[in-house]
């Protein structure tokens, strides 16, 4: 497997076109089609599935476009270190942010990175737990800020932050509600796998509670769609619909008795070394989120 193979490879799974990525890549197509076969020969499996309108990924070949985009991403990484001057860290630096924290967060850092060092490219990704953690041990990320990750294999990790649950939705009775009254709100909450609602489960376990989740959906922006055309609730934190509280289309009560709190941490691939840009970037978000702490704006306790 040689990296010109893998870069023609990345080429056509991303034009989904041997012959377009034949273009894109300035080679004829018969001996496009040769590398790629040759890889696909020299790893004893299918990558492409073929058929008259292109081509596309095989399982095989999902893995293999996440393994050769994240190889690539680190020897330009090493590129960039290698030819730094020593003054400015500079060079692409790519996180993702769980996606309660992202509203908040996002356009701070990114301004924030961008008056601070302007030779630094910023991209965010905001989602969801799991498809963050994919992409953090998967090297497409620098790395990523995350709830529950300190068990991840194949990461390092620090704790940074602790949120508290509330329950949302159009109209509640109070600013708190018991741990024992949330069987009585119909839930849109993750599945069965998804870890905030695997805590509370927990938690309802310990103290002989129940909850009813009624709906099972992987988004927050679904969650929010539902709760706001009917009855149904969700648990998340304060933050996650943050704008939406504080402007008076949702309400949230803190839950309590007890209280259930959740663990942000940072987090990265614990065989790569982080870039300059990436500390960099990563101390501006500590920074940014210490900061709005203390403003009120993120409801929440450092680490």
């Amino acid at each position: 497997m040689r990296l010109d193979q893998l870069t023609f490879f990345i080429a056509a799974a991303e034009s989904g076109s041997i012959s377009g990525a034949a273009r894109r890549v300035h080679l004829a197509q018969p001996a496009f089609s040769a590398h790629i076969k040759a890889l696909e020969q020299d790893l004893g499996v299918t990558l492409f599935l073929r058929s008259t309108r292109g081509v596309s990924l095989t399982a095989a070949g999902k893995r293999l476009y996440n393994g050769a985009t994240a190889l690539f991403r680190h020897v330009e990484q090493v590129r960039q270190e290698t030819l730094s001057t020593g003054n400015e860290p500079s060079g692409d630096v790519r996180i993702v942010l769980a996606g309660s924290l992202a509203p908040l967060l996002a356009g701070r850092v990114f301004f924030d990175v961008q008056r601070a060092y302007p030779e630094i490219r910023l991209s965010i990704l905001d989602l969801l737990r799991v498809s963050g953690e994919n992409l953090v041990t998967a090297r497409l990320v620098d790395f990523g800020l995350l709830p529950n990750a300190a068990t991840l294999a194949g990461a390092a990790s620090e704790a940074v932050l602790s949120q508290e649950l509330y329950l949302v939705g159009r109209t509640l009775p109070g600013a708190e509600i018991p741990f024992r009254e949330l069987h009585r709100y119909p839930l849109v909450m993750g599945g069965r796998h998804n870890q905030l609602r695997i805590d509370l489960e927990n938690t309802a376990a310990q103290g002989g509670y129940r909850i009813n989740v009624v709906s099972e959906q992987d988004s927050l922006s679904i969650y929010r769609s539902i709760i706001m055309q009917g009855e149904f609730y969700t648990v998340v934190p304060y933050s996650a619909y943050v704008t939406d509280i504080e402007s008076g289309r949702l309400t949230a009560a803190r839950i309590v008795e007890p209280t259930v709190e959740r663990t942000v941490s940072l987090v990265w691939h614990a065989h790569s070394d982080l870039s300059v840009a990436a500390r960099a970037v990563m101390d501006r978000l500590r920074a940014n989120l210490a900061e709005t702490i203390r403003s009120n704006s993120l409801r929440g306790r450092l680490l």
